[in-house]
């Protein structure tokens, strides 16, 4: 199976069925040989009835293209909350979100998603507040660090995936 003509085909197949149902697609992988794996979304969120809608639309055209082995496994999802985050328009989803992000020069940031457009987000560090010792008053106080920005463009980004904090 020749993995990047697969990845194009579901492509050029799928875009006008998502577009028609305001659903995006967010990554195609190959995790084994003979599995296909496609994950979609949409800005509301996914029904697994869309999944379902999908995967029979491909598994037709796969079928009928002899570009897959007969034994094929086709699995169509939305990404998951442990999936990284791969399009903008996830992002602009999540904004308000906590987001642990690994740069491609290796740095690691965490923290608050508070813009994203089409070619970057913008994160806010999330910031602890420190006691401090008392006041003249006898009252402890309290000081805020001020929270850093980072402004990073998606070709800066190697993984970004939410964080849950209980």
């Amino acid at each position: 199976m020749n993995f990047e003509e697969v990845k194009s085909k579901i492509e050029e197949w799928v875009k006008p069925l998502l577009n028609e149902k305001n659903l995006f697609l967010v990554d195609i992988k190959f995790p084994m040989g003979r599995q296909i794996e496609v994950y979609i979304d949409s800005d509301e969120g996914i029904h697994i009835s869309e999944c379902a809608e999908v995967s029979r639309f491909l598994e037709k055209l796969l079928d009928e293209s002899g570009l897959v082995p007969e034994n094929y496994i086709l699995e169509v999802s939305s990404p998951g909350m442990d999936n990284p985050l791969k399009v903008s328009r996830q992002y602009k989803r999540r904004i308000g979100r906590i987001l642990e992000v690994l740069k491609m020069d290796g740095k690691q940031i965490e923290g608050q998603l508070v813009e994203a457009d089409d070619e970057k987000i913008k994160l806010r560090e999330v910031v602890e507040e420190k006691k401090k010792k008392k006041s003249e008053a006898g009252k402890p106080k309290t000081e805020v660090e001020q929270p850093r920005e980072y402004e990073l463009r998606f070709d800066e980004i190697k993984k970004a995936v939410l964080q849950f904090k209980f």
